[in-house]
């Protein structure tokens, strides 16, 4: 008899503990699921990309190399561009920002020869919102570029959590448009931009 109790109180122990372990695997899972869903984030092979407040970095294109410099705290931060091509140094992009830098390219998204820097930093707010530094720059001068507000529609279901960066020649957009049930994937709304050169400066047009 002492014997079969003690047999049953390690089975009664082994249940408890294989429950237990289901437990821990089941939220475990469901955090993992909850950040895949809501933050999807820039390509993973991407040479141009970083996290934290503080952020540095040199991204190059072509013959071009630019040092991608962020610091500060709160309202303080500022962000600071150098670059130089294989002959002479660039003016420098000395200018405050918000938020931490997540994601930073070089590239040449109008085909004029001469690259633009893209900054896109998450600002410190609960929805993670998304703001953009970028500049075309050479021997010149720099000048900025215009990122535009959301359209209504596509303002209509936004909740932040925005994943921006750069593929085959635009700026990309994508942001969670819903909640999802259990288990189900959140539907994202993606949305390319091509860039445009106005009379002084540059801006970002949503591609229809």
């Amino acid at each position: 008899m002492i014997h079969a109790s003690k047999k049953l109180v390690l089975l009664a122990l082994g249940g408890i503990g294989l429950l237990a372990a289901w437990a821990c695997n089941n939220n475990r899972n469901a955090g993992e699921n909850d950040t895949t869903l809501l933050d999807a984030a820039p390509p993973a092979d991407s040479a141009a990309m970083a996290t934290g407040s503080d952020f540095n970095q040199t991204v190059t294109f072509k013959q071009y190399s630019f040092v991608v410099n962020a610091k500060g705290e709160d309202t303080l931060r500022r962000l600071v561009i150098t670059g130089n091509d294989s002959a002479s140094s660039f003016a420098e992009v000395n200018t405050p920002m918000e938020g931490s830098i997540y994601y930073c390219e070089a590239a040449d998204l109008d085909n004029d020869g001469q690259p633009e820097v893209y900054c896109f930093a998450r600002g410190a707010d609960s929805a993670d919102f998304t703001k953009v530094y970028a500049y075309a720059i050479d021997q010149q001068g720099n000048l900025p570029i215009s990122f535009p507000e959301l359209t209504s529609e596509d303002a209509e279901n936004y909740m932040g959590h925005d994943s921006l960066y750069i593929e085959k020649g635009y700026v990309v957009r994508s942001f969670p448009i819903g909640m999802a049930e259990a288990g189900d994937t959140v539907p994202r709304k993606t949305i390319r931009y091509t860039l445009k050169r106005g009379p002084s400066a540059y801006r970002l047009e949503q591609v229809e």
